[in-house]
């Protein structure tokens, strides 16, 4: 297992996340429990059904665990989608959204690869 390669190839902190959570191991555990979880996909689904208030409150919630974790791309992804939805409007987040399933595929193949062994 290798969390800092892990960090590297998603583009994501290791040095944030180490400091955070201080080793490997805990690191390691909340990874899982963040590709087990379903906040990315809560927020896809809220965007879908055109709940803005939904989306609002998925994003601030998925910015929160991506910044403890240091998964940079994430973090950087769910804060534009917070500010973009703060005053519950309908906007347009195609090419976000877009963004956002594609650098969490990338988590979850990075992840199977290198913490998941």
């Amino acid at each position: 297992m290798d969390v800092k390669k892990f960090y590297e190839e998603i583009g994501g902190s290791y040095a944030n996340a180490v400091a955070i959570m201080m080793n490997d191991a805990l690191i390691a555990r909340m990874l899982s429990k963040f590709i087990k979880g379903d906040a990315v996909e809560q927020l896809i689904s809220s965007y879908e059904q055109k709940d803005y208030r939904a989306v609002f409150a998925a994003s601030h919630s998925l910015k929160g665990v991506a910044g403890n974790l240091a998964l940079t791309p994430i973090f950087d992804l769910a804060s534009s989608i917070t500010e973009a939805t703060r005053n519950d409007d309908g906007v347009d987040l195609d090419k976000e959204i877009g963004e956002l399933k594609k650098a969490y595929e990338l988590i979850q193949e990075k992840h199977s690869q290198y913490i998941a062994q």
